[in-house]
């Protein structure tokens, strides 16, 4: 596995590697401007041919969206920290600009957001409609820009259905073909439409070698290495494209006579990258097929050690259970070393060999194609990965969705970076596995996407309730609770009581004898990362808390796992093994560590799951949470609700309405109770009775939930959640 050994030498050695790449992608002509398919040349043999006009750096971006159109991207317009991006060829009835929103990630990409129209440029109102939904994530690479388009409306085929791509693109070309000349590595994936743009079938990869002369003359051959005479290989000519203006630098492409796509160039130190759509000649029914090829140059052969490190990987998500394309980018933690991959989400490794490609139903791999390296499923022994690296930091790929299961059947394309190898954090390295240790809250990460709002408003409403003594100090006394002591002596909190500062109030119990069942948890991943995989609604109170919260709150939680030499996907692997991570948004759709938030808090990234929020709210009235209760237990109790037989919808009820609030807080109790004890709970692997299941309801707490929130004696968490929920601002 990799321990994290990618150094500057090895990145600057791949960069001199990737000599030349070409990502080509398909296009076409139903939606922006420009022809499908413009003459190469200026198609008059007495007349001089086109001259290449190159873009020549700046915050212009021309390129490809895999999924079929020629795109181009201006970075800092309309103003700084926003870009435009314009459909400047759709094969799918795009067209016109938009604009969004961007800003660098943890992770080092750059996230683009609410996109909105450009006023004047001709966006169809069925993509303005859909522009909510629309997901850019992006990395420049030198002059290379590339990332991934998402829920992109396919408004050709008007059925509902979504697109997505890989987006690469080029503030950089060349103003001649001679530039180009040499022997590339090549991997491609292709998809058929129908003539209303429906996809037809399965994607179809390849791989192979291709060679470009100086002349602009160009052979491919097919699942093998170059030569001359390759058995079944493919000729044709890369010339200047004739409209110049519209894309300007890029050529056509024409193989055995047919022009197969429009080509943008990347230069960068000396290397280039071209960038491509490919749509091959639309039938006369009106389908077409368009697909994605990369090209790199395969004059040095790469040492087995140069993928070694952690990637962060871009690829089109795949429904689980049929291999269906959903329109929507699925990332995922890749960790290469000692010439295997490991996944965080799969389970099974790839074995690399280097300079090789495959493809198929091969088990076995084509040597001598100096700078591919071939993967195949450890289990099956067939075509798992076809790796090409491009640039400092870029990894283009094909292969299958998984070795087994209905993505098995489904070959897909992605692109992969390199991970900025992180300083190690020594702050929790002494963590001993089940023993107490106390942490900051902003530096612990949370291993759930969600949390139900409405118990940390109850929380935050009670907090402040400074008409009842008890109520508001009941912010330190969870403070105890969670610390494993018992509660706060009441008559040592006061007006300057914090919580950052423990000396300010006493916790009563026991130092020496800690109730480490009451505590949260957490793990120390790679390289020292806190993860917290219990407390996340405690401690976001903590944070909240209107009496020194904060995110500098250090609270004692039960380590659970000390993995600080692991690597991102064996951690992960692990994590998910052992049911220590949540990775299921609120709508139930899944997801990958990837897109886990950074912090707790309600305003960094945690989403609101008021299905969790109702469980909490069902507490005492159709479970009890056990004593050492399993992590995610509310999130369990969730999925069952929502799962057959119960089909518990809560959109049949209005959560701003107490009486309403109470009916969906009953009809959920009533189902605890009434399913058997050795009822199976979600995917917990535990029944039932095992997960707290009351044996009857318990109509004194569901009573207690509603008591007003002006109550002398102690109002009730529901109507504290509500109270709470309606004096902040509306969003």
């Amino acid at each position: 596995m990799t321990k994290n050994k990618w150094t500057r030498a090895r990145v600057a050695g791949l960069a001199g590697i990737a000599a030349l790449s070409l990502a080509a992608c398909g296009g076409g002509g139903d939606g922006g401007g420009g022809n499908f398919f413009p003459v190469a040349g200026n198609g008059n043999p007495n007349t001089p041919p086109v001259a290449l006009q190159p873009l020549a750096g700046g915050s212009q971006y021309t390129g490809t969206a895999s999924f079929g159109d020629t795109v181009s991207i201006t970075l800092d317009q309309p103003a700084v920290g926003k870009l435009t991006l314009r459909f400047v060829d759709s094969r799918f009835g795009l067209a016109g600009s938009v604009s969004a929103s961007y800003a660098t990630q943890p992770d080092g990409s750059l996230l683009a957001s609410n996109f909105a129209a450009v006023a004047g440029t001709g966006v169809p109102d069925a993509l303005v409609a859909a522009l909510p939904k629309l997901g850019m994530r992006f990395q420049l690479d030198g002059s290379l820009l590339s990332g991934s388009l998402a829920q992109v409306p396919n408004l050709k085929a008007a059925d509902g259905s979504l697109l997505q791509g890989e987006i690469a693109a080029s503030n950089q070309g060349v103003a001649d073909v001679t530039r180009l000349a040499g022997v590339y590595n090549y991997i491609k994936l292709t998809t058929a439409y129908n003539a209303k743009g429906a996809s037809q079938g399965a994607p179809a990869s390849e791989f192979g070698q291709f060679n470009i002369k100086a002349d602009g003359t160009v052979r491919a051959c097919m699942g093998q290495a170059y030569a001359d005479s390759c058995a079944g290989g493919r000729t044709g000519l890369l010339a200047a494209e004739a409209d110049q203006k519209t894309y300007p630098g890029a050529m056509a492409l024409t193989l055995d006579g047919q022009r197969i796509g429009r080509v943008m160039v990347n230069a960068q130190s000396g290397a280039a990258t071209l960038l491509a759509d490919e749509f091959a000649t639309t039938a006369a029914d009106g389908s077409f097929r368009t697909g994605t090829w990369v090209l790199q140059s395969a004059t040095t052969a790469l040492a087995a050690t140069a993928l070694d490190g952690e990637w962060l990987c871009s690829q089109p998500e795949l429904d689980a259970a049929t291999g269906a394309l959903t329109g929507r980018t699925q990332r995922n933690f890749v960790s290469v070393d000692a010439n295997l991959l490991q996944t965080d989400t799969i389970d099974t490794d790839v074995k690399l060999s280097a300079n090789a490609g495959i493809g198929g139903a091969a088990t076995t791999t084509a040597n001598g194609l100096n700078g591919l390296v071939a993967g195949q499923w450890s289990d099956t022994q067939k075509a798992g990965r076809v790796l090409l690296p491009v640039g400092k930091q870029t990894a283009y790929y094909i292969g299958t969705g998984a070795s087994t299961g209905g993505a098995a059947g489904t070959n897909i394309s992605g692109v992969c970076r390199v991970l900025p190898v992180q300083p190690v954090i020594d702050t929790y390295a002494a963590a001993v596995v089940n023993s107490p240790m106390a942490i900051r809250v902003g530096d612990a990460h949370p291993t759930q996407p969600a949390i139900g709002y409405d118990q940390v408003y109850y929380k935050q409403a009670r907090y402040r309730n400074v008409t009842i003594a008890k109520e508001w100090k009941k912010e330190f006394g969870d403070f105890c609770e969670a610390a494993g002591l018992s509660d706060v002596d009441n008559n040592t909190v006061n007006a300057n009581s914090l919580l950052t500062n423990p000396a300010t109030f006493t916790c009563t119990g026991n130092v020496n004898a800690l109730d480490t069942s009451a505590m949260k948890s957490a793990v120390v991943g790679p390289r020292g990362v806190l993860y917290l995989t219990d407390g996340h609604h405690t401690l976001t109170s903590f944070w909240e808390a209107p009496n020194g919260g904060g995110a500098d709150v250090k609270v004692p939680v039960l380590m659970k796992g000390n993995f600080m030499t692991q690597n991102n996907a064996t951690f992960w692997r692990g994590m998910r093994t052992n049911k220590m991570v949540w990775l299921k948004l609120p709508d139930g759709r899944a997801i990958t560590p990837a897109e886990l938030p950074q912090q707790l808090g309600l305003s960094n990234g945690l989403q609101d799951d008021p299905y969790r929020a109702l469980i909490y709210f069902t507490r005492d009235v159709g479970y009890k949470q056990p004593k050492d209760s399993t992590e995610f237990l509310e999130f369990y109790w969730s999925e069952w609700l929502q799962a057959a037989p119960q089909n518990f919808k809560i959109s049949d009820y209005t959560l701003t309405d107490a009486t309403s609030y109470l009916n969906a807080i009953k009809a959920a109790s009533n189902l605890m109770v009434a399913t058997p004890d050795a009822t199976l709970i979600g995917s917990s692997g535990k029944t039932a009775f095992q997960m707290g299941k009351l044996a009857a309801f318990s109509t004194k707490d569901f009573n207690a939930l509603n008591v007003p929130a002006n109550d002398p004696s102690k109002p009730g968490k529901l109507a504290y959640a509500l109270n709470y929920r309606a004096s902040l601002p509306a969003k």
